[in-house]
Formats: C-alpha cells, structure tokens, sequence
C-alpha cells in the first residue's frame, strides 16, 4: 500500500475516517493530496465542513492536520459504544 483515504458524510458534514501513507511515502505530498482529492469529492456534493479524529498520542498526527490547516476542537469529547448490549 502506497497510501488511501476513506471519506464519507452524513448529508451534513464530513468525517475523514481513515487516512494512512505508508512510511516511506511520507513527506511527499500524498497525504496532502489524499485529503484534497476527499475534500473535493465532499465539496461537489454540498458538504462544507469534515470532521476527524486523532490520538491524543499521536503527536505525528496531529502535527500532519495542523501543518495542513485543520483547527483542534477542544470543546467536544468523543464518546463510544459497544454494538453488542451489555
């Protein structure tokens, strides 16, 4: 695998669910162009705001989506759910 994104929406916002470059990729512009191409595609069919999510520990992460303009959320909190019941 050289490098993939998987993007969809809600008919309201974006979520970027999946982004992955493989490590000798990195650095080249593909990660960039990967969320580009996803934006693109969200934007030609009237979504105009994408969400996604990072470790908190996930300093490489984080520096990737800040260094290509996306703004941290630090009011919201992330919440999840077993699909079994308990």
């Amino acid at each position: 695998m050289t490098g993939t994104i998987l993007v969809g929406h809600d008919g309201r916002r974006g979520l970027i669910h999946h982004l992955a470059v493989a490590t000798d990729r990195r650095r080249s512009g593909l990660g960039r162009r990967l969320v580009a191409a996803g934006l693109a595609a969200l934007r030609a069919q009237g979504i105009d705001k994408c969400h996604l999510m990072v470790f908190a520990n996930n300093a490489e992460g984080a520096a990737f989506w800040t260094g290509i303009g996306a703004t941290r959320r630090s009011e919201l909190d992330l919440y999840s759910l077993a699909t079994a019941p308990r």
